[in-house]
């Protein structure tokens, strides 16, 4: 007892003394109200965006629907009674149509290519109508209209609300190079290394030698009445470009091979790279531009998207944009493919495949809800310094794959029309419901269909001449495409 008294009042003194009382207290665990007050959804995840194709929309001047060329629809690309040539509609139609698009609820407008295009390619069977076929990346295509309408169009949807987003293409131009061979079957880099200019193989991935025609699996030329169609003028170089024949969008030819015959331009090059964000800082500089909907993007290499997202967030931010949104088509319904282009890409979003099929699938296959949650579960993946899930494109049909109402039907042949807009509906529902930013694709909210993806997804708001179309059924009404469905 008495040993424990006297080691209790040793305690007691060492405890008492200035040396004990100077001892630092550990410090403070990190204050967690920062990431309390940081919302999950920030202003980028608040837009309702509607999607439009502008010769699909309205035509709001017939002076345009040839776009000041003269000659047959090889030349002018103009046939209204043909799906796959212009119809008519142009940036003045979009103009006068703002209140029917933003009386939808919009927040947002998307436009498909607005870009000058080659009329007409591949033997004359289709048109550039739908804006992806570019040969001048600084004009407005004059089928839409022009430049100075461009800016008209972005200022009034501003008064009303609206941003203005459109699309951009990195991966390709208008076909204009061939080659010597005449032929088109993809040649891997393996079998057909590139050369330098001294007969050396060398891989582009880690270095880029010095290259002319000679260094390609095919021997690159351009016709002479297409030799200087491109603006700006590095892209009529044909050593720009891959040369390595058509993809066949397996494996390595879906980053190195031509998109149906387009001119695959060599994004590995860093000429290359900063060609293409001059252009695009130039549509940000001198158009008051919202954002960027990035077409192709898994047919371009991963660093490309990061040095290029990156510029450009910059040269937005620099010049007081910091809100601007790029967001990319990634055509894959796995999670784990699509956001390594918002982590490691530096996108603001990717178009979400995703949950576009797993919606399809809940609300018009009637496959278990597990299909919807095995992809939200998922959502962690988009999660970066800058973005989240939140920020995800969403959608359920587009003008490639086809609408949501040609889903509905095709999943549920011979049910009723009652029981097809109700399925119709609920998938919407379903979207606006969910995070991200929804998309209403032109013309889902009349009940358009269509027999699928492509051009038999493309109808005409405005009053159709083309058989195909006044064939289809539309789901909640008895108009036909005879008449404008505004």
């Amino acid at each position: 007892m008495a040993a424990a008294v006297v080691a209790g009042a040793l305690l007691a003194t060492a405890l008492s003394t200035p040396q004990a009382a100077a001892k630092p207290r550990p410090p403070r665990p990190p204050s967690d109200a920062r990431l309390a007050a940081e919302p999950a959804r920030h202003d980028l995840t608040r837009e309702q965006s509607y999607f439009l194709l502008p010769d699909r929309f309205a035509n709001g001047s017939t002076a345009n629907d040839r776009g000041g060329l003269g000659g047959d629809r090889t030349r002018t690309g103009f046939d209204p009674t043909d799906k796959g040539f212009y119809q008519g509609g142009d940036l003045r139609g979009l103009i006068k149509k703002l209140d029917y698009i933003k009386g939808l609820g919009t927040t947002a407008i998307w436009m498909a290519p607005i870009f000058k295009n080659k009329p007409v390619q591949g033997g004359g069977e289709s048109a550039g109508y739908h804006g992806y076929w570019i040969t001048d990346f600084t004009q407005v295509d004059p089928h839409f209209g022009t430049n100075a309408e461009l800016a008209e169009l972005i200022d009034k949807a501003h008064a009303k609300g609206m941003k203005v987003f459109f699309d951009v293409i990195t991966n390709h131009t208008a076909d204009t190079v061939t080659n010597t061979e005449q032929k088109y079957g993809y040649r891997s880099k393996g079998a057909y290394p590139y050369l330098d200019t001294q007969g050396r193989p060398f891989d582009d991935s880690s270095r880029m030698g010095k290259v002319d025609r000679d260094s390609f699996p095919y021997t690159p030329v351009v016709n002479e009445d297409e030799a200087g169609v491109k603006v700006p003028a590095w892209l009529n170089d044909p050593t720009m470009y891959h040369n390595r024949g058509d993809s066949t969008f397996a494996g390595e030819s879906g980053l190195y091979g031509d998109h149906t015959g387009l001119d695959d331009l060599w994004t590995e090059r860093p000429e290359v790279v900063e060609g293409l964000e001059k252009i695009y800082q130039r549509w940000v500089r001198d158009f008051d531009v919202d954002g960027f909907r990035v077409d192709t993007v898994r047919n371009v290499d991963m660093p490309f998207w990061t040095q290029w997202a990156t510029a450009l967030d910059a040269y937005a931010a620099k010049r007081g944009r910091e809100d601007f949104f790029i967001f990319g088509e990634t055509l894959s319904s796995d999670p784990s493919v699509t956001a390594p282009y918002v982590t490691e890409g530096r996108l603001d979003a990717t178009l979400d495949f995703p949950l576009q099929n797993a919606i399809r699938g809940y609300a018009s296959q009637d496959k278990a809800a597990s299909t919807l949650s095995g992809v939200l579960a998922q959502d962690y993946r988009y999660t970066t310094d800058k973005a989240n899930a939140y920020e995800q494109v969403t959608f359920l049909g587009n003008h490639d794959m086809g609408r949501i109402g040609s889903f509905v039907s095709q999943d549920n042949p011979g049910a009723s029309d009652a029981e097809l807009l109700r399925r119709d509906r609920f998938a919407h529902e379903l979207m606006f419901l969910s995070r991200g930013n929804p998309v209403i694709y032109a013309g889902d909210e009349q009940g358009f269909t269509g027999p699928g993806g492509d051009k038999g997804a493309r109808q005409t708001l405005f009053a159709s001449k083309v058989p195909d179309y006044l064939d289809d059924d539309q789901i909640g009404t008895e108009r036909t495409h005879a008449s404008d469905a505004y």
